[in-house]
């Protein structure tokens, strides 16, 4: 039950691949690229239901219940954790890091804020190429007001006043794959880690761990905000994924640490994929009077 999706789906990468190399050989890079374009994408492009390649909560919390972190799995300690942490009230995460796409690097700064059951979100990519959104969403309403920002900086950009658009929770999804009410971009489970490591307590004393993700079931929600944000047609193909993760003895989710390679299609190159590196840091704080930035 473990592996059928790592199954399905590395039977399927391996079919591919030979597919490609047999092109290659016969047609050239053109032959095997329209394979890639056409057929290979379908793999990052999951279907499956979410809830199918997560693991059920309260089996994980009945099979660890009593142990502390370093006595349950990686895997289990991070499922753990992401469960108290979609119960919290009030939270704060910061993710700061850079992107490198073929030498030139983009600088990534966001903010996410959960405060009197409002979510707000700020993405900015600074460089070459300058992004800033904005986005607020009110727990149970059907919609999420998006924003668009000038006058970019590394952590900081001009708003609107009214929203650019006021987006539905369809429209919402097709952009950003998760919904708003997630802190967590990677769906982690038994059928999505590849490889799990306990590392140990550190200077605070808190516990740090590592896992390898799968480059398709772990970023089926994900994979769409890669998209938007990179002003893509396409969905990314990812080629690998580490996340590295602190708790306390509370389960509380304190940093994550993410290292990702993938590929994006460069609309401006004709459809090119290019390798991309992801380094980022996310930190968490909680139950802090966090105020909702306005203007």
């Amino acid at each position: 039950m473990k592996t059928i999706f790592k199954k399905i789906f590395h039977k399927r990468t391996i079919i591919s691949l030979i597919i490609v190399i047999v092109l290659a050989s016969i047609t050239g890079y053109f032959g095997a690229q329209f394979y890639i374009d056409k057929f290979m994408i379908e793999v990052v492009a999951v279907t499956e239901s979410e809830d199918r390649v997560r693991d059920n909560i309260d089996k994980v919390l009945a099979l660890n219940a009593g142990k502390t972190p370093d006595q349950i799995s990686p895997k289990d300690n991070f499922i753990i954790a992401e469960y108290y942490l979609n119960k919290e009230t009030s939270v704060k995460k910061i993710t700061q890091g850079t992107v490198n796409a073929s030498g030139i690097t983009q600088g990534l700064y966001a903010e996410k804020i959960l405060s009197n059951g409002e979510y707000y979100s700020m993405k900015i990519s600074s460089g070459l190429v300058s992004l800033a959104t904005r986005l607020y969403y009110i727990d149970g309403e059907d919609t999420v007001d998006y924003y668009e920002g000038t006058s970019i900086k590394e952590a900081s950009a001009t708003f609107p006043s009214e929203p650019t658009k006021v987006l539905t929770q369809e429209e919402y999804k097709a952009m950003f794959g998760s919904p708003m009410t997630y802190f967590v971009n990677y769906v982690v489970s038994s059928n999505t880690v590849l490889s799990e490591e306990y590392i140990g307590k550190n200077g605070s004393g808190n516990y740090e761990f590592k896992l390898t993700l799968d480059t398709a079931f772990s970023v089926m929600n994900y994979s769409y905000e890669i998209k938007t944000t990179s002003g893509s047609s396409k969905l990314p193909k990812f080629e690998s994924i580490e996340l590295t993760f602190e708790i306390d003895e509370n389960f509380r989710l304190l940093k994550t640490a993410i290292k990702e390679q993938y590929q994006v299609s460069i609309a401006q190159l004709g459809n090119m994929y290019m390798t991309t590196s992801g380094d980022l840091v996310e930190t968490f704080e909680y139950n802090g009077n966090f105020e909702i930035p306005r203007s």
